[in-house]
């Protein structure tokens, strides 16, 4: 039964309680709405009108979380359907914004849509791969970093979000998330939340990295009610960045088997465990994912308050996480990976990572070659005084863009952006990354190889070169503008010789170069 609107501004607030969250330091929750062009969008509202009642007698629940294109490439508009949410809960929702085969301009339209419809938070992403790639172009990304700068310089009462994904497994990949973790706060996110896991250590790491870093942004986990089915489903569709190991997905398997009635109410159990260990470690919140039904909130609800009494600490905590994790005849579960690396030294497990000579050889003699040739040398002098004045699309500019992609497109794989970063990227193209990141690496790596699966990451080989260069704090401060589109397929030599390059922010450099410490 739909609820009145009379009801509903009596129950509800105006004001934004993801927003009052924050500010007050209150631990709260937001739950997982999936647009999804499969529904009608009045049959998603009636769904959201069952929780309204719900969320009115839970004052922790700030509101929901609109996704935006999880179950494919064409699902609404998020904007559009935040609205439609807020309209009918009462309260200001998360909004998520995906960069996925989107550009500068798509994201402009976005934030005056928002704008014009009062909406205040939104998540920003640069997007998994897309589930159908087009066979005539090229699909480009809006990467994160310039979406957060864009909307703050634009939009600064807009509370921003950004993603962070903890749970990688070997150092470059660990490393290159909380290194470009950085840029996003710097960048001006608001608060940070983390890709689905159930490791609670690197729930720990991702905290200790926030605090050595000093970076005073609360920290919000991502949390899903993990079942056989999810488990079996996430597996088989890979679903990017998110990790269940063989033995937590067996044990999801023989604890459906085994107890086929009790097994949902068991998963809802480790759930509350997890979100009760989360708020132990100082978490600001979470966002539920896969939470469907009222009878599941208010089950997980109960949960918690009940072992919160049981569990007062942490030792009578991690006794009850293990607990969760056991089945009759001993069987544990261990939802993290083999080999697994920590940032804490004695948790290390693999050797430290550092660059092939062939890698460092490059970047010294590329190095040196940029400053000969386009910073401080004779090169510079002389290529200045022939290039200087060729403007974008000439037929002078066709001539020089060939003559650039000739040179540098078998040593970097450059596509001629028109824009060169390869002086801010440790002279690896980001176009060779496949969503064209420069700011570093997506959420969607595993075990140091590329969410689409043919090749190492550029980013990992990046991070190697930083730390070997002792350049790290490139990694971590400095702030990649995305290129224009109009930019593209021109020379990026004129451009760069008029203090038209790319505006690199390095706002944040007065902080100390991480320590990445590990034995060896």
């Amino acid at each position: 039964m739909a609820i009145s609107a009379d009801y509903l501004a009596g129950v509800f607030r105006p004001q934004n309680e993801i927003r009052n969250a924050l500010r007050k330091g209150r631990f709260f929750w937001t739950i997982e709405f999936v647009a999804s062009s499969d529904h009608v969008l009045n049959d998603d509202l009636v769904t959201v009108d069952s929780f309204v009642r719900a969320l009115a007698r839970r004052p922790e629940v700030a509101g929901f979380s609109v996704t935006d294109r999880v179950h494919s490439d064409d699902d609404p508009d998020p904007v559009m359907m935040a609205k439609h949410i807020r309209d009918h809960a009462g309260t200001q929702p998360l909004v998520h914004w995906s960069g996925k085969d989107r550009s500068i301009t798509d994201f402009e339209s976005s934030l005056e849509a928002m704008s014009a419809a009062k909406l205040e938070n939104m998540l920003l992403l640069t997007g998994d791969k897309l589930k159908i790639t087009p066979v005539d172009r090229r699909p480009r990304y809006l990467e994160s970093v310039s979406a957060i700068k864009l909307a703050k310089d634009n939009y600064p009462d807009l509370i921003i979000a950004s993603a962070l994904n903890p749970f990688k497994y070997r150092e470059e990949e660990a490393m290159a998330q909380y290194l470009k973790l950085g840029k996003k706060i710097y960048a001006g996110t608001d608060f940070v939340i983390t890709q689905i896991g159930f490791d609670i250590k690197k729930f720990e790491e991702a905290l200790f990295w926030m605090d050595t870093r000093d970076y005073r942004v609360p920290m919000v986990a991502n949390v899903m009610a993990l079942t056989a089915a999810r488990s079996r489903f996430i597996r088989k569709n890979q679903l990017a960045g998110v990790t269940i190991t063989d033995s937590y997905h067996e044990f999801l398997q023989q604890e459906a088997e085994l107890f086929p009635e009790q097994a949902p109410a068991r998963v809802l159990r480790r759930t509350a465990l997890l979100i009760l260990g989360l708020r132990m470690l100082g978490y600001s919140g979470v966002q539920l994912t896969a939470i469907h039904t009222v009878d599941q909130l208010m089950t997980l609800h109960k949960q918690i308050d009940y072992l919160a009494k049981k569990c007062p600490d942490r030792v009578s905590w991690n006794k009850a996480w293990q607990e969760s994790l056991t089945l009759p005849k001993a069987f544990i579960a261990n939802p993290v990976p083999g080999k697994a690396w920590y940032m804490s030294s004695h948790m290390v497990n693999r050797p430290s990572s550092h660059a092939p000579l062939k890698d460092r050889i490059k970047y010294r003699t590329m190095k040196w070659s940029h400053s000969f040739l386009f910073d401080q040398g004779l090169g510079a002098k002389v290529l200045s005084g022939l290039v200087k004045n060729i403007q974008r699309h000439s037929k002078a500019d066709k001539i020089l863009e060939r003559i650039e992609r000739l040179i540098k497109a078998p040593l970097f794989g450059c596509e001629t952006c028109g824009m060169c970063r390869l002086a801010e990227t440790q002279y690896i193209c980001p176009e060779t990354c496949p969503k064209g990141l420069a700011n570093g690496a997506c959420g969607g790596t595993n075990d140091n190889t590329c969410e689409f699966g043919d090749r190492e990451c550029i980013h990992s080989r990046k991070y190697r070169i930083a730390k070997d260069a002792n350049v790290l704090s490139q990694l971590e401060h400095w702030l990649i503008p995305a290129v224009p589109d109009e930019a593209r397929q021109t020379s990026s030599w004129p451009p760069h010789f008029r203090d038209e390059g790319p505006d690199i922010d390095k706002s944040g450099m007065d902080k100390p170069e991480p320590d990445i410490s590990s034995d060896e």
